[in-house]
C-alpha cells in the first residue's frame, strides 16, 4: 500500500492490538469503506483485516472495476446469476480460507454485532444488513466464544479522520454545494418543496461523478418551505407538494455520498429578497454558528460549541427557539455518534475529528432557519470542509 493507505490501516491495526482484537471481519458498507476504501454496490462485500498486513476484500465480480486494489487484496465471487451458486456457501469458502491462511483459529475476531443505525450501499433502494444468518456463519467459522463485538471499537476508531479521509469528505461537501447553489439559484414562486429537492439531487447526480475523482455519487435532499414547512426541519420530514410563495423561507437539508464518504449540510434561501426580520434572525443565527465552529479545537469539550451557540442566541432573545443539539460526527455515515455536540456532552475534541455545526431556530408563525457546515478539528483550530456562509 502507498503512504496514505498504509498509515490509515496501520493506525487502525495499532488500536486493534491495544483492544486485543486479532482480526476484523466487516460486512456493513460503512466499515468496508473504512477498511478498503471501497463503497459496495449491493452490500454483499466482506472485508477482513488482520492485525498485520493488508486487508482482504471479497466482492461480487460485477463490482470489481470499482475496487481500489492498492488498498486491499481483492478476490471476486459470483453472485446473482444461476452459475454463481449459494451466496453463503461462497462466504463459507472465502472466509474459512482466509481464517486458515492467516492462522486465526482460536483468535479474537471483531464483528459488527450492535450497529443499529447504518449507512446505505450505493444501491440505496435495497440495503443489506448482516443479521441472524451472518451471525450464525461467523459463529460457525470463528467459534462463538471468539467473536468480539467491535461496534464501539469501530465507531471510536472512525471518529478520528486521516488526511486522506478529510480530503474525501471535502470532496463530498464540494459536490453537495453544486446541488445546493444550483437549486437556490432557481427558486421561483409556485415550485413545490419536492421539486426543489429534486433539483438539488439532479445537479449532484449529473455533475458529481468525476469531481476530484469521485465515481459513485448519491444525494438525498429534504426541503421545508414557508412559515410552517421550514419549522418541520427540526425532524427532517420529507419534502411535500407545498408550493413556495414569494418571501418564503426555504430550508434544504442534504445528505451527499461520494464513494462512501458523507457530507451533511443545511442551506437557507428565500424566494425573492429576504425581508428585514429574516435578515436579522439569519445573521444572529450565523453569528451563533460561527461562534460554535470556533470552539471545534483540540482539547475543547464536546459541549463547548453548543454553549457558544446558545450564548449568542440568548443575547438575541432566540435561545428558546433552539430546540436541538448543535452537531454530531460526520464521516462514513450521515450521522455519527462521536463527537456529539449537546448540552453536557462528555468527551473532548481530538485532531482529525469531523462534526456538523448546525444551530437552528424555529419560530411559530415566522418559520425555521438552520445553518449547517461540516468542520474538522485542525491542529490549531477549526477547518471548514464546506463553505462558510455569509451574512444576508
Amino acid at each position: 500500500m502507498a503512504g496514505q493507505e498504509r498509515a490509515r490501516i496501520e493506525r487502525l491495526q495499532s488500536k486493534m492490538a491495544a483492544a486485543g482484537i486479532d482480526a476484523l471481519v466487516c460486512k456493513l458498507p460503512e466499515n468496508v469503506v473504512y477498511l478498503t476504501d471501497y463503497w459496495p454496490h449491493h452490500g454483499f462485500s466482506v472485508a477482513v483485516l488482520p492485525r498485520t498486513g493488508k486487508p482482504a476484500l471479497f466482492v461480487p465480480e460485477v463490482e470489481l472495476e470499482y475496487t481500489r486494489s492498492e488498498w486491499a487484496d481483492v478476490t471476486t465471487f459470483g453472485w446473482g446469476l444461476l452459475k454463481d451458486g449459494d451466496l453463503y456457501e461462497n462466504y463459507r469458502r472465502l472466509i474459512s480460507g482466509e481464517i486458515a491462511r492467516l492462522g486465526l483459529a482460536g483468535a479474537a475476531i471483531g464483528v459488527e454485532l450492535s450497529f443499529e443505525i447504518v449507512a446505505p450501499t450505493y444501491r440505496m433502494a435495497e440495503p443489506v444488513v448482516p443479521s441472524g444468518p451472518w451471525r450464525s456463519l461467523m459463529a460457525e467459522l470463528c467459534g462463538e466464544a471468539h467473536l468480539v463485538d467491535a461496534t464501539d471499537f469501530l465507531q471510536g476508531a472512525r471518529a478520528t479522520k486521516s488526511a486522506y479521509e478529510l480530503e474525501k469528505l471535502r470532496t463530498a461537501n464540494e459536490i453537495a454545494e453544486m446541488g445546493l447553489r444550483a437549486a437556490l439559484g432557481q427558486l421561483e414562486p409556485g415550485m413545490s418543496e419536492a421539486q426543489v429537492g429534486a433539483l438539488v439531487e439532479y445537479h449532484i447526480r449529473a455533475n458529481g461523478p468525476g469531481h476530484n475523482g469521485a465515481r459513485l455519487v448519491r444525494a438525498e435532499a429534504e426541503v421545508g418551505a414557508g412559515p410552517v414547512g421550514s419549522t418541520k426541519g427540526t425532524l427532517l420530514v420529507p419534502s411535500s407538494g407545498y408550493q413556495i410563495q414569494l418571501g418564503d423561507l426555504v430550508m434544504i437539508e442534504l445528505a451527499t455520498m461520494a464513494d462512501g464518504y458523507f457530507s451533511d449540510l443545511t442551506y437557507m434561501g428565500v424566494v425573492g429578497e429576504p425581508d428585514p426580520k429574516q435578515k436579522e434572525i439569519y445573521n444572529y443565527l450565523l453569528e451563533a454558528q460561527q461562534a460554535a465552529a470556533g470552539q471545534v479545537c483540540p482539547g475543547n469539550a464536546f459541549d463547548a460549541p453548543d454553549r457558544a451557540a446558545r450564548q449568542v442566541l440568548q443575547k438575541a432573545g432566540l435561545e428558546a427557539y433552539f430546540v436541538h443539539i448543535t452537531g454530531h460526527g460526520v464521516g462514513l455515515r450521515y450521522h455519527e455518534f462521536v463527537p456529539f455536540l449537546a448540552p453536557g456532552s462528555a468527551g473532548t475534541f481530538e485532531e482529525g475529528m469531523v462534526t456538523s455545526v448546525e444551530p437552528g431556530v424555529y419560530i411559530p408563525g415566522f418559520g425555521g432557519m438552520r445553518i449547517e457546515d461540516n468542520v474538522a478539528v485542525g491542529p490549531a483550530g477549526p477547518i471548514f470542509l464546506s463553505t462558510p456562509r455569509q451574512p444576508w
